[in-house]
């Protein structure tokens, strides 16, 4: 069966009336993009600069010895030690030996003293009923006074002893960790000589070296963030402002307190303080902004899932969040993930929490 020229004529007008018919998106539209979205939020935001910082113990000690001996014992490397634990001990035989002898020579010391107290007394008794002239009540009185005075050397000999007897027991001053033996047991110490190195990994914190210029932004007990690597960051606050500038470069140091974190000793670190008064600001999550060579703009969603792109001008950097300015209110949803392939005006679609 043949179609005449004429009826295809109308057959292609008919398919051209119906398709001019159709709503324009349904012409030419593509599938809703799925994304994720947020919402935009004011904050108080500041321009940051950042700087290096160390990470530093607050205690952190090389121990050392005040008295002589040979080492018998000395705590392992990476051993605990509580305030007031031993960190090492000395060979002590001769410390006792010498205690001992001051204990005796107390005790004498003591005996004589109750003896030449109670002569002093008797004495005393004697001069007044005038059977012993008065010089010779002097003398007994002269040895019971030498008397006296010798309890008390021999208190203080005792003393020594045990002072001398303490020193061949090293403890810590304070709870840490022995990072490093600095002496090996069967050697022979002397006072002054370092026995080990005791770190305080309880309580650390970052030393960095700020510019003078933003001293007045900064106080004790603000949050600074501190970057480590990629992806390891904390909010800390500052512990100390040390207020004396050096000369040469200008800057003077900050301490932020880093107790109890996980951050290891000696880590190199970055943080980011404050160059001006922080302000109120339209921000949004990092991920919301795309930079471009002619821009950097966001993608807002209205409450028909259609998304606009909108220019913006971004600012500081805090916490996961960007400052931006533009054609955006607070509140404003804007896709922080899947903007790679939007274009002005598609449709979208929420990706659920559980995708």
């Amino acid at each position: 069966m043949s179609i005449s020229i004429q009826s295809r004529a109308a057959l292609v007008g008919l398919a051209l009336t119906v398709f001019a018919s159709m709503p324009a998106h349904a012409q030419t539209s593509p599938p809703p993009a799925v994304v994720r979205s947020a919402t935009i939020v004011e904050r108080d935001m500041a321009r940051t600069i950042t700087t290096p910082a160390s990470v530093v113990a607050r205690n952190d000690a090389r121990i050392a010895a005040e008295a002589s001996g040979r080492i018998t014992f000395i705590a392992e490397a990476g051993d605990t030690v509580e305030a007031g634990g031993l960190i090492a001990q000395m060979d002590d035989r001769q410390a006792h030996i010498a205690l001992d002898e001051a204990r005796a020579r107390q005790a004498r010391a003591a005996a004589n003293s109750e003896y030449q107290a109670a002569e002093a007394t008797r004495f005393e008794s004697l001069a007044r009923n005038g059977t012993v002239p008065p010089t010779r009540l002097r003398e007994v009185e002269l040895a019971r006074d030498l008397a006296v005075q010798d309890v008390r050397e021999a208190r203080s000999a005792v003393s020594r002893a045990e002072l001398e007897l303490e020193r061949t027991r090293i403890l810590a001053p304070f709870a840490g960790r022995v990072v490093e033996r600095l002496i090996q047991a069967g050697e022979l110490s002397a006072p002054g000589r370092d026995i080990a190195r005791l770190v305080d990994i309880d309580h650390k914190e970052a030393v960095a070296q700020a510019p003078v210029a933003i001293a007045p932004y900064l106080s004790l007990g603000q949050q600074v963030v501190l970057t480590m690597g990629e992806g390891l960051s904390t909010s800390a606050p500052i512990r100390a402002i040390i207020p004396v500038g050096d000369a040469v470069s200008r800057t003077f140091e900050v301490r932020i307190d880093l107790a109890g974190s996980d951050w290891i000793v000696g880590s190199a670190a970055r943080a980011a303080f404050p160059a001006e008064t922080p302000r109120t600001q339209l921000a949004a999550p990092y991920d919301a902004v795309i930079l471009r060579a002619n821009g950097a703009f966001v993608f807002t969603v209205d409450a028909e899932n259609i998304a606009h792109q909108i220019p913006v001008i971004a600012g500081v950097r805090d916490n996961g969040y960007i400052a931006i300015s533009g054609a955006i209110e607070v509140g404003e949803r804007v896709v922080v993930s899947g903007a790679e392939t939007l274009s002005d005006g598609r449709e979208v679609q929420e990706l659920g929490e559980d995708a």
